[in-house]
């Protein structure tokens, strides 16, 4: 079954990438150019490695570009939570886990609302880009929270088997770090707005 799992992701996140990035993936200069911008922004960031390794794939899409790799980044923490609100059961059926995959859903939603405001940010003008800038980050900043409470929610030991709180809580970590990331991304556009 994660096997089966890993393909689906890797299967997603490829049907997400950008279709700049696969055209512009043989293009050696700007996607050379675009994984150093990548990595000089991921340094920024509370997880640069994991940010480099997921943000690669975009990196040609991205370019130099502040606010498409900020979008990357928002796509692919809400990339992540749809993964991980897969491997919970829904919301309704009761306990910690019901309770957590709730929780999971509406960090997905603000995760999608977030990068809906990303989306103008290039093309945005004034207080626009400020107003943008500011509603992505109180939605991956109210995503995270959720994230957190379902960490809290399957901490006990009765909330759910221990190899299925183990793998839980791992994927929850992994999520809150790639909305971290996503924030510290989303957080350079105040400064960059336009690149």
């Amino acid at each position: 079954m994660p096997l089966v799992l890993t393909f689906l992701l890797l299967a997603v996140a490829a049907a997400w990438q950008p279709a700049a990035a696969v055209v512009g993936a043989g293009n050696g200069g700007a996607g050379q150019a675009g994984m150093e911008f990548v990595r000089g922004c991921c340094a920024h960031t509370l997880y640069p490695r994991l940010c480099r390794a997921g943000l690669a794939p975009y990196a040609a899409a991205v370019h130099s570009s502040y606010a498409r790799l900020a979008l990357a980044s928002a796509n692919l923490t809400l990339t992540t939570l749809d993964a991980l609100a897969a491997r919970i059961p829904p919301p309704g059926s009761g306990g910690a886990l019901g309770d957590c995959a709730e929780a999971v859903a509406a960090a997905a939603d603000e995760a999608a609302r977030a990068a809906e405001r990303l989306r103008g940010v290039e093309q945005a003008v004034g207080l626009e880009v400020i107003w943008r800038v500011g509603d992505a980050r109180t939605w991956l900043s109210a995503a995270m929270t959720n994230e957190d409470t379902c960490a809290e929610g399957i901490s006990p030991r009765k909330s759910a088997p221990a190899p299925v709180r183990a793998e839980l809580r791992a994927r929850v970590r992994r999520a809150k770090q790639y909305t971290s990331i996503a924030l510290a991304l989303v957080s350079m556009l105040v400064s960059n707005p336009r690149s």
